[in-house]
């Protein structure tokens, strides 16, 4: 018996959080399977909607890319900060409800970090000090992994609050989104998930996912 196909899309909220979260997808899913699953299964590279969540045309517009993406999936990661939360979950609940009458499509499943993806970027100091060159960890401010999804002060500022965004400014300086972009698919091979299930939002998405896969079959 061949290995089974497992073909997860991802429609993200920004451009920016495409190469973190479709490699941090795959990844966890390659974990969930290896531990969990009941067949050996081939999780292919995730693929990218060509819109966004919160890109312009409205909601409906979305909903529709995101459905075409989803005849060609078996998951479909429908992401969103915190502050649009409501957003994803109205596509993802959409999306659900046209599955029912078809013959197949993806199961969508929310994927949404409580701060922003950068927040779960910040979980893993060992990663960090791995694969970002140059940074300044002396300022880390994060005692606990769950840390990341509250704003916090750094040490050397103890009275100024910042959110992930600032931190990684903080941190890296100017050139802090480029240097993210160019650094988010080795961050993601370095990264622990163990840590990263230690931030309460990525635990949740982890859970749906798991209870996706379970009424697939696949675990």
């Amino acid at each position: 018996m061949g290995e089974r196909p497992l073909w997860p899309g991802l429609i993200a909220e920004g451009n920016s959080d495409e190469p973190y979260l479709s490699k941090l997808i795959k990844k966890q899913l390659d974990a969930l399977l290896l531990e969990k699953g009941r067949q050996s299964v081939a999780v292919a590279d995730c693929e990218i909607a060509p819109v966004h969540t919160t890109g312009s045309g409205g909601t409906a517009a979305v909903i529709d890319v995101a459905w075409d993406l989803a005849q060609d999936c078996h998951l479909l990661f429908v992401h969103c900060d915190q502050d649009e939360r409501d957003k994803a979950e109205k596509i993802a609940a959409e999306l659900a409800q046209r599955r029912r009458s078809a013959k197949r499509a993806a199961v969508p499943v929310r994927l949404i970090p409580v701060m922003m993806t950068e927040s779960w970027m910040l979980a893993d100091r060992k990663a960090l000090e791995a694969v970002v060159p140059g940074i300044r960890l002396t300022d880390y401010p994060y005692a606990k992994p769950a840390g990341v999804e509250k704003q916090t002060a750094l040490s050397s500022d103890k009275k100024t609050k910042l959110g992930p965004k600032q931190v990684w400014k903080a941190l890296l300086g100017a050139d802090a989104h480029d240097t993210l972009m160019d650094a988010a698919e080795v961050l993601v091979q370095r990264t622990d998930l163990e840590v990263l299930t230690q931030v309460p939002s990525y635990r949740e998405w982890v859970e749906e996912t798991e209870s996706a896969l379970s009424g697939m079959g696949y675990i």
